[in-house]
């Protein structure tokens, strides 16, 4: 009798995402064997019929570019998403970008290259997971100097916001220096730990999340968004707050 009582008062609150509302994924590691997402066409394709399984209309790819690690290129990115574009036959709009990694060759690359962007001036671009940059501001203000848009990738998952009692107010502060933030809709379901889900959570509270997209690398990640993310309250709470960017880029 008590299980009973127990499972009627503490049944745990969901939601029913409809990822068509979200429409544009801006962030994912799609194209095969350049970086750390998919391994093969095969899963490529797997991975993108799932997002149009879930209602999206738009996937816009962002391979890591990294000096020490990737060092893709146009070339050997757009090519790639032309290839998987011919694929898909018109049933999904796709294209490419890159997600920047903040070293010293991304200044140099903002100095001297035009950048792969995610939709006219937009630039998605991250730090390191070790340590934090001491140049955050100097970074921000030369991106903006060259004419782009920061978009800053999963804010939450750094560790020196996460575990900083001031984290919040220090995203809160790039946010102010027109900066926007990029949650990963898999920290709303504990993916990356707990206290990446407390930060993103935070900052949805907060009204600082103005994008939202899967990063999504392989097959299990697909797997965790239809099983998982589609139940998550908070992912529901950031879409009916009237915050999110993504439609623009249809």
């Amino acid at each position: 009798m008590i299980s009973i009582f127990k499972n009627i008062f503490f049944k745990k609150e969901e939601a029913n995402i409809d990822f068509s509302e979200i429409a544009v994924d801006m962030h994912s590691h799609l194209i095969p064997a350049i970086d750390d997402g998919s391994k093969s066409m095969e899963d490529s394709m797997a991975m993108l019929e799932g997002f149009k399984d879930l209602g999206y209309q738009k996937i816009i790819t962002t391979p890591h570019i990294m000096s020490d690690y990737y060092q893709n290129t146009p070339e050997t990115i757009l090519p790639a998403a032309k290839e998987i574009n011919s694929k898909l036959n018109g049933c999904l709009q796709f294209s490419a970008a890159a997600e920047y990694y903040s070293d010293s060759e991304f200044l140099q690359k903002l100095e001297h290259e035009k950048l792969l962007c995610i939709s006219g001036n937009k630039l998605l671009f991250e730090f390191s997971f070790l340590e934090e940059p001491i140049n955050v501001n100097e970074v921000i203000f030369q991106i903006q100097l060259k004419g782009y848009k920061p978009i800053l990738a999963h804010p939450e998952r750094y560790p020196y916001f996460t575990k900083s009692n001031k984290g919040i107010s220090k995203l809160r502060d790039i946010s102010d220096r027109g900066v926007d933030l990029q949650v990963n809709f898999l920290s709303l379901i504990g993916h990356y730990g707990p206290e990446a889900k407390k930060t993103a959570e935070q900052l949805i509270d907060a009204n600082l999340v103005s994008w939202v997209s899967s990063d999504c690398h392989h097959l299990g990640h697909m797997k965790l968004i239809k099983e998982k993310v589609s139940k998550s309250v908070y992912l529901q709470k950031l879409i009916d707050s009237g915050n999110l960017k993504n439609t623009s880029l249809l």
